[in-house]
């Protein structure tokens, strides 16, 4: 448990060491905000009930939030949760002043594989909330230069069987050098905004409140 527990925090570490200086409000789509809550302002977005803003993506998926409202959206393990990601993607381009961090699982990783050659899948059957989309590092590349065109920052973390009781620097050497085997994990960060555009507007409509 104390492994487990040293290795999250290792983990959220390195999500938030992707992010820039200068970030101070963030909403965060589909998670309950532990990750960024305690560094930002925090709004989140989910199904759930103790949610800042409850809305179910399944259904809808218009974000009912002004323009450049947030210097970061995240949108962390929960893209694959989507059947279809267009419209979510496009509105957290529209909703972020700034930048998007996006998060997705590596499906392949050495022990999954092993678990399907034995018959064995940790989501099988129907799933109402489970993943609708299954993602290899090919695949995650490739699905990231699809709908955001390019990214600033690329990291893989390292989470397989046996990665707790390793080194960190050894998982990540792994991760980085094989990471269709040895990465859990891939974080991006991408730029969607220039930053003096997006100051120019948000004083824009400061100006325009005062008048």
């Amino acid at each position: 448990m104390l492994l487990v527990m040293v290795r999250n925090k290792y983990r959220i570490n390195k999500i938030l060491n992707l992010i820039p200086a200068g970030v101070k409000s963030v909403l965060d789509i589909g998670s309950r905000g532990e990750i960024f809550n305690k560094k930002y302002n925090t709004t989140t977005l989910d199904i759930l009930e103790d949610s800042d803003i409850k809305q179910d993506l399944n259904k809808d998926q218009k974000l009912h939030i002004k323009d450049d409202k947030f210097d970061l959206v995240v949108l962390n393990q929960i893209l694959e949760h989507l059947p279809n990601v267009e419209k979510i993607v496009d509105e957290s381009k529209r909703v972020s002043g700034r930048y998007i961090f996006v998060g997705l699982p590596n499906e392949m990783v050495y022990s999954m594989r092993l678990k399907f050659l034995f018959g064995i899948h940790e989501q099988s059957g129907y799933l109402l909330f489970g993943h609708k989309h299954r993602f290899t590092i090919k695949e995650i590349e490739k699905f990231i230069l699809k709908f955001f065109g390019k990214y600033e920052k690329r990291v893989y973390f390292g989470a397989f069987t046996g990665a707790s009781v390793l080194p960190w620097f050894l998982t990540d050497w792994l991760a980085k050098i094989m990471p269709t085997l040895f990465a859990k994990e891939v974080y991006y960060l991408i730029r969607v905004k220039d930053d003096n555009l997006s100051g120019k507007k948000k004083n824009n409509e400061l100006s325009s409140e005062v008048l």
